[in-house]
């Protein structure tokens, strides 16, 4: 039996610290040899593009589709039954806000403030799971346009969140121990001069080779470059391919972020950079998490579903 589950019943069970240690666990595994990751595939056709992520752990294996804001993820046994069908945007939203707090947490460690670049649905899930993962530290945030951040200011104050905006990006960045730029930028915007020589920053905004949110000279100046996975960074992440091109950049400063979460990399001094793309990994474990949470409140709806055609059907 399927359980079909509906956004608000994601968002009822599931929650950023449950989508916190999921993470953690997965890149652990990742480390052993006992989860894998599949690079994800696009396909355009008049205008769209139908994208899919793979991935398995631990006897599942699952993958989250999505085209034009929809987001839907299905989770199977290895024995090919079809355990979890999701719709999936609140799902993404927790992992890639979890991700952010762990990167932080496991090549940072130590911070007491954080600068989110971008109000938009990705940039106030990055400040909900600051502030629901680490209470007492600052979040401040700043986005260019004044109607969204009185919309993030209307949103997280139903979430009781209350964020302090700075109104110019250099002084929030100067202001921080971690910044975050979750944008859809085609240009890069974050310069190596608003850094400070130890901050940490996470670019969780492209996932495409034209999206771009750090300048060059940000990644050539970093200590650490980390990434979820080497050779999907080499195909999508805009700040790296760059550059490359303009020899900025040597391949084998970067290390897997499995490596460091399970405290193999040692935290070094200098500016630091992680470079999400989000992988698909990732969203197997949140649907394995979510599985689990969903069966023991007893929500969803079961459904048959039985993707084998057999003679005993026809006719009926």
């Amino acid at each position: 039996m399927t359980i079909f589950v509906k956004e608000k019943d994601v968002h009822k069970v599931l929650t950023f610290k449950d989508t916190y240690d999921t993470l953690r666990e997965a890149f652990l595994l990742e480390e052993s040899k006992k989860a894998v990751n599949t690079k994800r595939v696009r396909t355009s056709f008049s205008g769209s593009t139908l994208t899919y992520q793979a991935g398995a752990l631990e006897g599942y294996l699952g993958f989250k589709t999505y085209i034009r804001g929809n987001f839907i993820s299905l989770l199977f046994s290895k024995d090919g039954e079809l355990l979890l069908f999701a719709e999936a945007d609140r799902l993404s939203l927790l992992r890639t806000g979890s991700l952010s707090v762990l990167a932080a947490d496991v090549i940072k460690k130590d911070y007491s403030s954080v600068g989110i670049i971008g109000l938009g649905k990705q940039g106030l899930a990055q400040v909900e799971a600051f502030h629901k993962l680490k209470q007492g530290i600052t979040v401040l945030g700043y986005t260019r346009s004044t109607d969204r951040e009185a919309y993030a200011k209307r949103i997280l104050s139903n979430l009781d969140i209350k964020l302090r905006t700075v109104q110019n990006m250099r002084d929030l960045v100067s202001q921080v121990d971690v910044v975050v730029t979750i944008t859809t930028a085609t240009s890069p915007f974050l310069k190596l001069e608003y850094l400070q020589k130890n901050t940490h920053v996470n670019a969780m905004g492209s996932n495409l080779p034209e999206r771009i949110e750090l300048y060059p000279e940000v990644i050539k100046a970093a200590k650490t470059i980390v990434v979820e996975n080497i050779e999907q960074a080499k195909e999508e992440s805009g700040e790296l391919i760059l550059a490359e091109k303009m020899n900025m950049l040597d391949w084998n400063k970067i290390v897997g972020f499995a490596e460091y979460v399970s405290g193999k990399e040692p935290v070094r001094d200098g500016i630091s950079v992680f470079k999400s793309v989000g992988i698909g990994l990732e969203d197997v474990a949140v649907m394995k998490c979510l599985l689990n949470k969903i069966e023991a409140a007893d929500v969803g709806t079961k459904i048959e579903v039985d993707g084998r055609w057999s003679l005993e059907s026809v006719g009926k």
